[in-house]
């Protein structure tokens, strides 16, 4: 247990910093503007974790995927600042409604495609 908390604490640190990387490479001006930093990091990381699923090299070795799934992609991806994000979005229901619909459908599909392109049976 201890050595699969290690593991995934570091991938979590490491996911972590490379979403603070791409919130400054994607700088949203204002509150009220979509939010297309926490939108690219979640669809990457959806596109990942549908990637990665349908990988037997990582799925089927519990270190590899406490590191990579829990860890890594845990770390980078982010249902909390979507769910803060909609909420400063209150006063334009449209980006709001926008952000979180593009975020589900874009995302579910992102998985999808990232399954479709893993899947080596």
């Amino acid at each position: 247990m201890l050595k699969f908390g290690l593991v995934a604490a570091l991938g979590a640190a490491l996911g972590s910093l490379a979403r603070l990387q791409i919130s400054y490479w994607v700088q949203t001006p204002s509150e009220t503007s979509f939010p297309w930093s926490t939108f690219i990091v979640n669809v990457i990381g959806a596109l990942l974790i549908g990637l990665i699923a349908s990988s037997p090299n990582i799925m089927n070795n519990e270190t590899r995927r406490h590191f990579v799934v829990t860890g890594v992609l845990g770390g980078f991806t982010t249902f909390s600042a979507i769910a803060v994000e909609t909420i400063q979005l209150a006063s334009t229901p449209l980006i709001s409604i926008t952000y979180v619909v593009a975020t589900f459908a874009v995302g579910i599909a992102a998985t999808h495609i990232g399954s479709l392109l893993g899947d080596h049976k």
